[in-house]
């Protein structure tokens, strides 16, 4: 379950079912039998006159809650909150009104429950910190000279053993303190961000850690049943981080809900589906519009998040490394912390970490989602047709590659080129090209000269080729041409990189209207192709095609 988190929504007596079926460790040194160590700590909060408020809020939780958890034989501490130290008409009200028992738990009763003993004895520090059974983390510190404190407050009577655990007496609750998962949605000021990314939870019902009731009607019933709640973006893998877990630490940088509307207006766009197409055929409209719709948002998400553990693998010091890990990008950018910390207008200290609101963008479309699409020319599964000659797959000797003049140093990538070769007529290869946006290209094309893997060919016998570049997208019932450039040269004698340009001299800027981000690998489910033909004329030019790589180089968007 790497893309998936695990929340326990308890009702009933589940809540502290995770109590009873872990192991305990023995802590109980200071913990003095007592005339009341025949008792259940059911018996003892029920009795005692300084906790009828707590015990109030317990039972208004439903049958068998109180019962479940402090009859129970296995041991655990409790730090119980005495009357008149916090609003128990307004938490009875949460649960008999509003019906939120599970919030109730977990912020109140939770926050004072650890499924081991913890005795207040010796010198306890600063650092001595408890794992609740909400898995927040409380300090449980003092000594026997000046006395014991949890979470900052004081412990009128501690150690009051029972049978199943030890109890404390506490002089005002225990604060709940919220993650950044539970605090972003929160602030009214982010919760575009907070809709979107609670949307994909999911609960789904946990039969093993349920606790069963009797057959009725040939039908299982329970008595208490436990739901886990799972969203697939907590995950650092194509996720914003497990944002929802105590034991990680992480920088949050959530933009405001005016920023996310107006980088969204941006990406949205970059993302138009065609419905009129039959390709991929699974892909239903509704399936598509759904896809826009959340990949346009991922793009405003994706560098949000920041793991501490992972900023070792920072080469700059001054730099910061998102926790996203998506499947598209060959390593992970790095951004200067100052450049991002500049737009932040609010922060916020937080369980897991610092929450921060920025309300300007620190990255440009490039940085977020509008990325290089390279189509290596070797890669078979995207080559669709073939016309002319034969065709062959090199490996390159990269001693004998020379120095390209627009990319410095440019080798054959991954040692490998395409040939289609011929001696008697022209050639033509074409492929599909994957992941493309509605957005707009430089296209370049590297070719490889004759002589790369035979150095004993003479420079001046290479010819050049002369190609036409051709570029159509699918639309539905028939086929667009985006770009056709006739009479494209190369350099014969070094492995050139060739820009598609207007008659100006100026790079061509090719917009493609619609979406190819369908993540199949298969050929055929793309509409876009781009087809290199050559000259036929044997006297002036290299009929044979060599091809190491084709590029889509993204650019802004042309003003219209």
């Amino acid at each position: 379950m790497n893309t998936i988190f695990k929340h326990k929504i308890l009702t009933g007596a589940m809540l502290f079912g995770a109590l009873f079926f872990a192991s305990s460790c023995d802590d109980s040194d200071g913990v003095k039998p007592t005339p009341y160590a025949d008792k259940t700590m059911f018996d003892m909060i029920t009795a005692d006159p300084e906790l009828t408020d707590f015990i109030d809020v317990l039972n208004v939780c439903g049958n068998h809650c109180a019962d479940s958890l402090f009859n129970k034989t296995r041991v655990y501490t409790l730090w119980a909150p005495v009357n008149g130290s916090f609003d128990k008409d307004s938490l009875i009200k949460e649960v008999v009104e509003n019906g939120n028992r599970e919030k109730v738990f977990k912020y109140f009763v939770e926050s004072h429950v650890a499924n081991h003993l913890k005795a207040a004895n010796g010198v306890l520090d600063e650092d001595n910190k408890v794992m609740l059974l909400n898995d927040k983390v409380a300090v449980f510190a003092g000594n026997p000279t000046d006395g014991y404190t949890f979470g900052g407050n004081v412990v009128k009577e501690g150690n009051i053993r029972v049978k199943n655990g030890v109890l404390h007496k506490i002089s005002a609750p225990a604060e709940y303190k919220y993650n950044i998962w539970e605090y972003l949605r929160l602030d009214s000021r982010v919760d575009s961000v907070a809709n979107f990314l609670y949307s994909f939870d999911v609960e789904e019902f946990s039969e093993s850690q349920s606790i069963e009731g009797p057959i009725k009607d040939g039908q299982q019933t329970y008595l208490d049943s436990v739901f886990e709640t799972r969203n697939k973006f907590l995950s650092n893998w194509n996720g914003v981080g497990h944002l929802n877990s105590e034991d990680s630490i992480y920088t949050v940088y959530v933009p405001t809900n005016e920023l996310w509307n107006e980088m969204l207006a941006i990406s949205d766009k970059h993302y138009n589906f065609n419905n009129a197409t039959k390709t991929p055929a699974t892909y239903t409209p509704e399936m598509r519009d759904s896809m826009r719709h959340t990949y346009a948002r991922l793009n405003l998400i994706k560098y949000m998040t920041y793991s501490a553990y992972e900023q070792r693998y920072v080469e700059h010091p001054d730099s910061i490394m998102p926790a996203w890990q998506g499947m598209f990008r060959n390593g992970r950018p790095e951004f200067l912390r100052e450049d991002v910390e500049r737009n932040v207008i609010f922060e916020k200290e937080l369980s897991n970490g610092t929450f921060k609101i920025i309300d300007k963008s620190p990255y440009s479309i490039f940085d977020l989602w509008h990325d290089t699409v390279r189509l290596e020319a070797e890669d078979d599964i995207m080559r669709s047709y073939i016309a002319g000659g034969a065709e062959y797959v090199y490996s390159a000797s990269k001693t004998q590659i020379n120095k390209d003049s627009v990319f410095a140093n440019t080798k054959i990538s991954g040692n490998r080129y395409f040939e289609l070769f011929s001696e008697k007529a022209a050639t033509t290869v074409r492929y599909k090209v994957p992941n493309l946006l509605s957005a707009s290209y430089n296209l370049a094309v590297i070719v490889v000269p004759k002589n790369i893997t035979n150095s004993d060919i003479d420079p001046e016998s290479l010819l050049p080729h002369e190609m036409q570049i051709k570029i159509t997208q699918a639309t539905g019932a028939s086929t667009a041409t985006i770009a056709n450039y006739k009479d494209v040269h190369n350099d014969p004698t070094r492995v050139d990189t060739i820009f598609l340009t207007e008659e100006s001299g100026e790079r061509s800027v090719i917009t493609f209207p619609y979406c190819e981000y369908y993540n199949t690998g298969a050929e055929a489910d793309y509409g876009v192709t781009i087809e290199v033909k050559s000259d036929g004329n044997s006297k002036k030019y290299d009929r044979s095609i060599r091809l190491d790589a084709i590029l889509f180089i993204p650019v802004e968007d042309p003003v219209e």
